[in-house]
């Protein structure tokens, strides 16, 4: 049973419904004239569009597509490559086809071909470039194809349905070890002199328990805390740590890649990666909680250098007004020997639940963003394009500022980060911080 033809008109382009309307009204003209020539040329340009028309709609086009990008996940920045096999099998030659695939602006502009004076039969393969310019997850495709006649009067578009998934994972910048920050240990192994950032006057403490040891009072962190502390016995060099990500709407400032969010998730990334190849144990949290499952409420697992760098692609800016959750499921969760932040605009309320964080680990490092840069285009966007041209108060800028004096005075090592510092220079100042005097 043969298919009923579409509407002719619809699947004329706009040169075919031109030169259609041209030659019905030449060929009345010419009738009413008597001119014969001119009638068969009116008759001419009025057949030609319809059958184009015919022509496209008959065409069978049983084109096969196959496509794949690789590799599958890039960081921002890196280029990709996307492969289309294309086979075409009728009894037809076709005209002109024309391709566009469908690629989100995140990864580019849309690649546009064109394949003509084609046989029946036929293969070939295209390839075309993408370019990770946003953190995210993307799908490409459907690939649109366009069968149109050799005179361009008319034409047919139609959709294949697969789809790429294409992940950009953000920037990770490799970073140098921080010598006495941590190490490669092997179960079993103690390592104290690797504990602390500061040499021996950073030993490995916990609160004192009933039945302790005087003798093993440190009196040190004993000021340091108000309450008695006792150094820990020698144990197993298996590390861990905590890492939190400052994922507050209001904590940053600017949108898209230039913005603080995108510079905070890059640190993150950049520090998770480094410290899982030192041989940590890590366990990701962000303003919501664990970035694994943050709907479930757990206390955080830990992670894989994979799994890190999937849960920082998929993190969003989140609601949350302060970081008590965050806190309160990295207090719940099983105790780890040092706690990593990167911070955005603080309070001192902020801070407070920062320090309860760090009170029964060795020691803490804070990278906090002086976002107000990243507000004011510093990173050489225009901030009246993204909307945080806002100049943040200055009763909060002075309450962040204490946020960040009282991490210090609770032992934290803290960097204050500025928009022109990449995220290798933030690293080096803090392990310059860490150095043994």
């Amino acid at each position: 049973m043969r298919l009923a033809l579409r509407n002719p008109w619809a699947l004329m382009t706009l040169r075919g419904k031109v030169t259609f309307a041209v030659g019905a009204v030449l060929a009345a003209v010419s009738v009413l004239l008597g001119q014969r020539d001119a009638l068969l040329l009116g008759l001419l340009l009025f057949l030609l569009p319809l059958a184009a028309a015919v022509f496209v709609d008959r065409t069978r086009l049983k084109l096969s597509c196959e496509r794949k990008v690789a590799p599958g996940r890039a960081a921002i920045g890196e280029q990709m490559t996307g492969t289309l096999a294309l086979d075409r099998h009728g009894r037809l030659p076709v005209g002109v086809l024309r391709f566009e695939d469908r690629v989100p602006a995140a990864l580019g502009p849309r690649p546009r071909f064109t394949l003509q004076n084609l046989a029946a039969e036929w293969s070939r393969e295209v390839t075309y470039t993408l370019t990770g310019n946003q953190r995210g997850r993307f799908r490409t495709g459907p690939l649109l194809v366009r069968v149109s006649d050799p005179f361009g009067m008319a034409a047919l578009d139609r959709r294949f349905t697969a789809t790429s998934e294409v992940m950009v994972t953000p920037r990770i910048v490799p970073l140098d070890s921080m010598g006495n920050a941590g190490g490669t240990g092997s179960t079993g192994e103690a390592r104290p002199q690797r504990l602390g950032l500061s040499g021996q006057d950073d030993i490995l403490v916990r609160n004192y328990v009933r039945g302790d040891d005087v003798r093993r009072i440190h009196w040190r962190s004993t000021a340091r805390h108000g309450e008695l502390m006792v150094r820990q016995e020698e144990q197993a060099w298996d590390p861990s740590a905590t890492v939190l990500l400052d994922s507050r709407t209001q904590a940053h400032r600017g949108s898209g890649p230039q913005s603080s969010f995108e510079w905070a998730v890059s640190l993150t990334a950049s520090l998770a990666v480094h410290f899982l190849a030192e041989g940590y144990v890590i366990t990701l949290f962000g303003a919501d909680g664990p970035l694994a499952d943050p709907q479930l409420g757990d206390l955080g697992k830990a992670t894989s250098r994979r799994e890190a760098i999937t849960q920082l692609t998929d993190v969003t800016l989140a609601d949350a007004t302060d970081l008590s959750r965050a806190a309160e499921a990295t207090l719940r969760g099983v105790g780890s020997q040092m706690t990593i932040a990167v911070l955005g605009l603080m309070s001192s309320s902020d801070a407070a639940q920062l320090v309860e964080m760090h009170r029964n680990q060795a020691y803490a490092m804070a990278w906090v963003l002086d976002v107000d840069g990243w507000a004011n285009g510093a990173t050489g966007t225009d901030a009246s394009e993204h909307g945080s041209a806002e100049r943040t108060p200055a009763t909060v800028l002075e309450d962040h500022d204490r946020a960040v004096t009282l991490l210090q005075e609770a032992g934290w090592r803290v960097v204050r980060v500025t928009s022109q510092m990449s995220v290798n220079d933030a690293w080096v100042r803090m392990t310059r911080m860490g150095e043994v005097l």
